[in-house]
């Protein structure tokens, strides 16, 4: 990557609608932090790591980051009140030869290098990016007393998600902003829109999820043991039967393209040879799709 990008992780956080503290939680037998740390230290792509926590929780996360240790550079810094206060706290600490910055939920433990590349290309167009998707679900306005004031047009709606990469100058300057105004804001991209500076959302609708919620936690669990079944999971049964689908459209391709070429122009096989071909290139097109989707869920040390 020609400009160092440094990744704050944000956990700080106290879990409270958890009931319990989900980072240093083992997840599939390790602390859920450890997930999230060691996922972006695969991508390879962030230069350093700066790890925002709870001031006074130091040696608990220590011991939680040990293993990771030796595969990158991870600094602890003490975060505060708020998550902007953290953020702020973080971006202090970022090396001064980091051109970017990307901001992360520590709860988000499926982040691939692709999410990534992705956020970070439409960043250096815009100098702020983020993830997410249109909202695909009826959104109501709803008062104090729990009836429905309104419906809310989710036409241009979308919910957003971390990683956010953003061009570092642009970020620091966005947040003294913020804490020269007294406002508080729980979402980076935010703090850059209250300046006036565009910020581009790239679609993602790969697994991003959030651990939030007790539901959240199964179903991460359910993830991890789906993406971590060894030679003998699903994810390796899905890449076997998607090389074997391929290995099958190769030669499909072969005889339709012979077809095409021992007969004429307007004949009844040539048009049936041109169906067929026709048919396994889009196949292949899938096939492909489909094969990069379980290697997102799926990932393999080293992907």
């Amino acid at each position: 990557m020609s400009e160092p990008l440094s990744a704050v992780v944000v956990a700080a956080g106290r879990s409270q609608r958890m009931g319990f503290d989900k980072l240093l939680t083992p997840l599939g037998g390790r602390p859920l932090l450890l997930h999230t740390l060691e996922r972006l230290q695969r991508t390879e792509v962030p230069a350093e790591i700066i790890l925002v926590i709870r001031p006074g929780s130091e040696a608990e996360m220590e011991a939680v980051i040990a293993p990771l240790r030796e595969r990158g550079s991870i600094r602890l810094v003490p975060g505060g009140a708020q998550r902007q206060d953290s953020v702020y706290a973080g971006l202090q600490a970022i090396s001064d030869a980091s051109e970017f910055v990307l901001v992360h939920d520590a709860a988000r433990p499926f982040v691939t290098k692709e999410l990534i590349d992705t956020v970070l290309a439409a960043a250096k167009l815009s100098d702020a990016a983020v993830c997410g998707a249109p909202s695909s679900d009826s959104l109501k306005e709803v008062g104090e007393d729990g009836l429905v004031e309104r419906t809310v047009d989710r036409s241009k709606l979308w919910t957003v998600q971390t990683p956010q990469i953003f061009r570092a100058s642009l970020l620091r300057d966005a947040y003294q902003s913020a804490l020269a105004s007294g406002e508080t804001f729980t979402d980076d991209t935010a703090v850059v829109e209250k300046m006036g500076h565009p910020v581009r959302i790239v679609l993602y609708h790969g697994i991003n999820l959030k651990v939030t919620t007790p539901s959240d936690w199964k179903l991460a669990e359910a993830f991890l043991h789906l993406g971590e079944g060894g030679d003998t999971g699903p994810g390796q049964t899905l890449r076997k039967n998607l090389h074997d689908m391929n290995n099958h459209l190769t030669p499909l391709l072969g005889y339709a393209y012979m077809l095409l070429n021992e007969h004429q122009e307007e004949s009844r096989t040539r048009k049936f040879a041109t169906s067929i071909q026709m048919a396994a290139e889009r196949c292949q097109v899938t096939t492909a799709a489909m094969q990069k989707l379980v290697r997102e869920l799926f990932p393999r040390k080293g992907e």
